[in-house]
């Protein structure tokens, strides 16, 4: 309307659009957003364009953000930052490392935003001794005193890589006051391996810094269900009724033919529901027979092992993946959208069935980006499943004949 009424855009309102494009991801529309950019001349201003590659990032297209900032002709230092989360969210830590390398040569200074892109980028790459070195060298070369977002990932690195007990001993020696991303990260590792009095002191914290968040009591509630401690687990679920927490239900979203499909746990609402559903039930054949497994752990149930195998089949990210090999050409990257944090089982479904399709697949949770492709994602390295934050007991291994042979792997990671 506005350029109907011969207003044209000005930063302003291309960086509002931009941002609110977060919230309806669909790719042609941003393609056309760039484009307006382009013809209005405003591609040399630093602040839109710099908005554009933050966007192109969370839609999953690191490539098109790459490019973005490759033609920003004098770069400042939110662009570095935003191109430095861009890998971040995309488990791409190496990258962001040279990319961080490669312009403090170029005479950029850092400042506590960008260490904070960089050791989540770490974090998310379990580069435990880079996170070491960059956490020391920004306040003694750089000058940058510790925040709690730079604590917060430092907790987050040590704890998915296991070393739960100098994540503490971190928290406890820090000089500011931990706030709840400090002590989530913790719970979250606590979860992870099992240990069950670190993760009660790491709850019990987050409680008491906010009674009303229903994710700190859920977290809690899975670690004793997980361990078998199904009283425990009620009380803390009895609880959460009584002060009416509720949990966000799962949802995933893809896009097709210029809309956003969005798909819930058992979604049969979809015109092709019945198409889908088959296909879903194809897919989960094709991966059983070359030797995948269902993984139940994320159903915290006290039930037989037969219902907790048809619950995790019907998860919202498995049927909307079943949707987008359906509809989308096999030659560009699949990429779904989900609210909540990816389960171990549709992790590992993915893996196989981007083997066994030959699909690139892309799954951004609340989290990040895994990116799945000949039956490996890009959070596993050296064995750490980063994002899923477990350790991987059976890591597929990959040639051109055979997907998964159940073979163990040594879990005895050293990160001296």
């Amino acid at each position: 309307m506005m350029r109907m009424n011969g207003f044209f855009p000005d930063e302003a309102t291309m960086v509002s659009l931009l941002q609110a494009c977060e919230f309806l991801p669909l790719g042609m529309l941003i393609e056309a957003l760039h484009s307006v950019i382009f013809t209005c001349g405003l591609d040399s201003n630093v602040t839109i364009v710099t908005t554009l590659l933050n966007l192109y990032s969370k839609l999953g297209r690191l490539d098109a953000s790459r490019k973005v900032y490759a033609e920003i002709s004098k770069p400042d230092k939110v662009a570095w930052s935003a191109m430095i989360a861009g890998y971040a969210i995309h488990g791409c830590g190496k990258e962001a490392i040279e990319f961080f390398e490669r312009t403090v040569m170029a005479g950029m200074k850092p400042d506590h935003v960008t260490f904070t892109h960089l050791l989540s980028a770490c974090s998310h790459s379990g580069l435990v001794k880079e996170g070491k070195y960059y956490f020391r060298i920004m306040s003694d070369v750089y000058g940058v005193q510790p925040r709690l977002d730079h604590y917060s990932c430092m907790v987050d690195l040590l704890g998915r890589c296991g070393l739960l007990s100098d994540a503490r001993n971190l928290i406890m020696h820090m000089p500011l006051q931990p706030n709840s991303a400090v002590w989530g990260a913790l719970l979250s590792a606590c979860r992870v391996y099992g240990n069950i009095d670190l993760g009660k002191e790491a709850a019990e914290n987050l409680i008491a810094l906010d009674p009303y968040d229903p994710r700190n009591y859920i977290m809690l509630s899975n670690i004793y269900s997980a361990s078998g401690l199904w009283s425990e687990a009620s009380k803390l679920r009895t609880l959460m009724k009584r002060n009416v927490l509720t949990k966000n239900p799962g949802c995933s979203f893809i896009e097709h033919g210029n809309k956003i499909h969005r798909f819930m746990v058992d979604d049969y609402s979809h015109p092709d529901s019945d198409k889908i559903h088959k296909k879903l039930e194809e897919l989960i054949r094709k991966i059983q027979e070359v030797g995948f497994v269902s993984e139940t752990e994320s159903i915290l149930h006290d039930v037989d092992e037969e219902v907790k195998i048809n619950m995790v089949n019907k998860h919202s990210e498995k049927i909307a993946l079943a949707y987008g090999l359906l509809v989308t050409n096999a030659d560009k990257p699949l990429v779904i959208i989900k609210n909540l944090r990816i389960c171990r089982d549709c992790h590992t479904t993915v893996k196989f069935v981007s083997q066994i399709e030959k699909r690139v697949i892309i799954i951004r949770d609340s989290k990040r980006f895994h990116h799945f492709s000949d039956g490996l994602c890009s959070c596993v390295v050296s064995g750490i499943c980063c994002d899923c934050h477990t350790t991987e007991k059976f890591v597929s291994q990959v040639d051109n004949s055979k997907l998964n042979e159940g073979r163990p792997l040594s879990c005895s990671v050293s990160w001296n």
